[in-house]
């Protein structure tokens, strides 16, 4: 499971939109060198996401949502199957980046 890379998807919904990154930075009362920095950013923080989400009339909570959702006529047994593995999928991505950063460390 690929992991959602926000600041890029938000960039992209920008685009659409049709929208200059000086309304967007006006919207969110930023400056535009902080809209670019978000653009690079792959988490933004929850209040955040909101305020991006209503400038731009989109709902970004939904793409989270979508890749944690369970299905209603599950039964709890498999409802926990489900999380498990969703949990496990999650915890080997941040081994993966950890593992990452620090074979990047030992190159300096």
């Amino acid at each position: 499971m690929s992991s959602i890379h926000i600041g890029q998807l938000i960039k992209e919904q920008v685009k659409r939109k049709r929208i200059r990154v000086s309304q967007l930075s006006d919207k969110l009362n930023v400056s535009e060198p902080n809209v670019y920095k978000i653009y690079l950013r792959s988490s933004v923080d929850t209040a955040l996401l909101e305020k991006i989400s209503i400038a731009l009339d989109y709902n970004f909570f939904d793409l989270y949502a979508k890749r944690f959702s369970l299905e209603i006529n599950d039964s709890p047994l498999v409802q926990c199957e489900k999380e498990n593995s969703l949990l496990r999928q999650l915890v080997q991505e941040k081994e993966e980046k950890y593992q990452l950063l620090l074979s990047s460390r030992r190159k300096y």
